[in-house]
Parts: C-alpha cells; structure tokens; sequence
C-alpha cells in the first residue's frame, strides 16, 4: 500500500534542494569565472598556479556548505512548525469530530501566517455551528416527542377503553376523540411549516385582497371570546389593497389574537395597518405586561416558552409565533416584536408591496 506524503519531509526536502542548488551554483559559477578570467584576459597567465584549487578553498567550500544547510535546516523547521502546528491541531479536531465529539477546537499560539489563523478560526466556527445544531436538534426531538405524547396517550387511552368495554360508545365521546385528532393534526402541520426551510418552501396562494376585509375577518372569528373576556378592540384600520395570501394571515392573526387572550392581561388589544414605500404591515398591540428582554431573542423559536407563559397557558407548545414567522418568511417578509417604553407589547407583521 502506498504511503501518502508527510508535509513536513516535503518542505523539508525541496528546502534543502534548494538550499544545495544554491551553492552548487555559486560555487560552480564562481569556478568558472575565475577560470575564464585567467585563461582568456590578458595577464591572466602572469597568476601562475592561482587558478587552481587549494586544500584551504575546499576546506572553505565544505565549511560554508555545511553552514548554509544548517541554516538552511533550521529555518526549514521554524516554518514547518507554524505550518503544520495549526494543521495538525485541525486534522486532530476533525477526527474527533467525524467519532461524534463535537466539543473538539483546533487550539494554537497565534500564528504570523494569516491564512493558517483564519483556517483555524473557521474552523471552530463551524465546529460552534454543528454543537449548536446538535443540540437545537436533540431539544427539537424532546420537544416534538412531548407535545406528540399527550394527544396520542390520551386516543390510546379511550380507543383502549372502548375495546375493553369501559366506554359506551356514545358521541361526546367520539367528539372528545375527533378533537384530539384535529389537535394532532394542527400539530403536524404547525411542525411542517416551522419546518419548510425557515418558509422558504412554504406554499402559498398570493392574490389581491382588501387588508382591511382580512383583518375584520380574523376578529370577527374572535368577537365571541373577546366579549365574554371582557376585551377592549381598538382598531385603526384603513381600506388597502395589497398582494397575500389571506388564509394564511389570517392564520398569523388567529395566532396573535388567541396570544392575547391568553397572556395579556390589560385587556386592550389595539389593530392596525398601513404600507410604506416598501412594504405592507399589520400592528397589533396590547397594554402590557409585556415579554421580558431576555426571553425576546427566543421569542420566535419552536418550543420556546417563558416561565409566565407556561404558567398561564399550560397547555401551550410554544409553536405559535415560529409558525407565524415561517408564514411571513414565505411571503418575503417577517414577524418581529418590540416593546414600548410603557412595557406595551407590539407585534409587527410585514411584507413587501408588490409594484
């Protein structure tokens, strides 16, 4: 089997050919010099003997020889080290990376090769990025099987129940059963969409609609539950034609409004629209308490709940708002959230005017 080529004998060895070529050359070309300008310029036979080699030039031909290549050798080593220290400290995480270890960094004194310290830089940075993705993926999969459990144990359960004769088959029953399998089918398709390459490949079915149609729309879905929880609805909203798909953002409102009702408990929800130059937007926005800064960043992620929100909602998964993003990401847009200095909580939905 043939070995591959070590890096380090490779310079090593063009190093010190290099280095022997040098001095061949300069000393056969010194030789030759010397010897064209005794025989062939006048007077250069008055120098005798002189042209010939004495033991005292081969001693001095050896001895600077054996200098250069010493020299030659260590600086060859010097270079090889910077090189191959970082390369080697690469090759070495790799390997631990591809056995599942994807704590390894490539480590090195900082290097006055700028290539070798970006390769190593970059490096970590994509070893960051496969830990973070590992675990991104590993939280997905806990928290998919969690939210899956529930409904499925409790069809198990009553189907269970209906084969050993614990349950009359009667149609409260198969109503509670066909809700758990509406809840897990939402769930399958909430998981899709969150899913669909950040909404890139989110299919949608875009055409002209009034905004405002589409807003009053979605509320008047919620009219029920705003009134018996004694909501307050503000709305601000204006006649705008624009390019979307409805469905989906009234799915995006059916979201923020169910949001609201859950976990605002200012009981004013103000709606608004407009458009810009560039784009279309929808506001929403409620009196408090508000979404801690810490927790914001996380705001849009899957499965990402705060401890307030759990409390109030336990039922929750935390899906909602990624879903909403994923649909305004499929629209060339996005969801985003601020918080006022009154601690008034503001959702922005947005997307660009199509000319």
């Amino acid at each position: 089997m043939r070995k591959e080529p070590i890096l380090s004998r490779q310079i090593l060895t063009y190093m010190l050919s290099l280095t022997f070529i040098i001095i061949i050359i300069s000393i056969v070309g010194t030789y030759l010099f010397y010897t064209f300008l005794i025989d062939y310029i006048p007077g250069g036979l008055a120098s005798g003997e002189e042209d010939k080699m004495t033991l005292l030039d081969w001693s001095w031909i050896i001895i600077a020889t054996t200098t250069s290549l010493m020299i030659s050798l260590f600086f060859t080593l010097k270079l090889s080290a910077r090189i191959l220290t970082p390369l080697n400290a690469v090759a070495y995480s790799l390997k631990r990376i591809s056995q599942g270890d994807l704590d390894a960094r490539a480590y090195c004194a900082t290097s006055q090769l700028g290539e070798i310290n970006n390769l190593v830089n970059d490096f970590n940075e994509m070893a960051e990025k496969l830990q973070t993705l590992e675990a991104q993926r590993q939280s997905w999969n806990a928290a998919i099987a969690h939210e899956l459990r529930t409904p499925v144990t409790i069809l198990r359960g009553r189907l269970q129940g209906l084969v050993d004769g614990v349950f009359e088959p009667d149609a409260a029953l198969f109503k509670n059963l066909l809700k758990q399998t509406e809840g897990l089918t939402h769930l399958i398709e909430d998981l899709r969409v969150v899913s669909s390459s950040g909404g890139a490949g989110y299919t949608l079915s875009p055409c002209e609609v009034d905004l405002q149609e589409t807003i009053t729309s979605a509320l008047d879905a919620f009219a029920m539950e705003f009134k018996s929880n004694h909501f307050n609805i503000i709305t601000e909203l204006r006649h705008q034609h624009c390019v979307c798909d409805p469905l989906r953002i009234i799915q995006c409102l059916t979201v923020l409004f169910d949001n609201a009702l859950h976990y605002s408990t200012s009981k004013t929800l103000v709606v608004r629209n407009g458009v810009t130059d560039k784009e279309n937007y929808i506001l929403i926005e409620d009196k408090g308490p508000g979404i801690p800064q810490p927790f914001q960043k996380f705001l849009f992620q899957p499965f990402q709940r705060g401890e307030g929100a759990r409390e109030a909602n336990p039922e929750g998964c935390g899906l909602g708002l990624s879903v909403v993003r994923a649909i305004m990401l499929a629209h060339s847009g996005d969801a985003s959230y601020r918080l006022t200095q009154q601690n008034h909580s503001v959702f922005r939905l947005s997307w660009p005017v199509t000319k």
